[in-house]
């Protein structure tokens, strides 16, 4: 259980912010604000968050760089001082094979710890969000890499921009196929072509692992979307990333 003073946790994404409060019982979201425009992004968080904790101390793990400072001028205009950005302030306790650990993304990495906490290795994490993240950790308990391909919504909004006449759909779960019109089948393509993308990666890792049926763990805003056609027994796990950033922070001392 959480004894120390609150913390302020910000998931900085290409699309959406995400604020979580770490207390005595665990973590607790607090909003989501839509990334840009990162001019008004401190203001629209202040906005969104509910009295915060006081004497909460702020953490951060961000993938949008223009958005760092918004973050950071928010987290001084609350009285907690400059915030810690994970994989730069904080390390990440997760030991990793790739060529350039330090190029890998601290969400990356958080989510896979994160799934540390909540599964036995080797497992496989799938970070549903404006891109679809899918990476392994091995049975040693080390991040191994994976793929990283557009998101539904990406996916979608790529077809409607690049075509003439293809229409922008918005994906709300399992897509009927064959679609019946145009928008039936862009539906189709695109939910169908993301679940069928994480199938085979999630075949081809566990012949990495050496070993069928690996724990499989999903996260993101598209989560819900994926779920149901995702191996039985997927973890749905919300609050991954926020897990992930506690279990640094523990190994740290902080």
């Amino acid at each position: 259980m959480h004894t120390n003073p609150p913390l302020l946790a910000f998931d900085v994404g290409n699309t959406s912010v995400k604020v979580a409060l770490l207390g005595p019982i665990g973590w607790r979201a607090l909003c989501r604000v839509e990334t840009a425009p990162v001019e008004t992004l401190a203001e629209r968080i202040a906005a969104a968050l509910p009295s915060p904790a006081k004497g909460a101390a702020c953490v951060a793990s961000s993938v949008h760089p223009p958005a760092d400072g918004a973050v950071a001028e928010l987290c001084m205009r609350l009285g907690a001082g400059a915030p810690r950005f994970f994989g730069r302030d904080v390390a990440i306790p997760l030991r990793t094979s790739q060529r350039e650990p330090g190029k890998v993304g601290a969400d990356r990495l958080l989510l896979a710890l994160g799934a540390l906490e909540v599964c036995r290795p080797p497992c496989v994490v799938v970070g549903a969000g404006t891109a679809i993240t899918c990476d392994l950790v091995d049975a040693e308990g080390v991040f191994r890499g994976g793929a990283i391909a557009p998101g539904i919504g990406l996916c979608a909004a790529a077809l409607h921009r690049a075509t003439a006449l293809l229409p922008q759909v918005q994906v709300e779960g399992p897509a009927p196929a064959p679609g019946k019109d145009t928008a039936e089948a862009v539906r189709a393509g695109v939910y169908w072509s993301c679940v069928g993308g994480v199938l085979a990666l999630v075949g081809r890792y566990e012949e990495a692992a050496g070993r069928e049926g690996i724990p499989v763990v999903c996260t993101g805003t598209d989560a819900p979307l994926l779920l149901p056609a995702l191996p039985p027994g997927t973890l749905h796990e919300p609050d991954l990333i926020f897990r992930g950033m506690e279990a640094a922070l523990e190994e740290a001392g902080h």
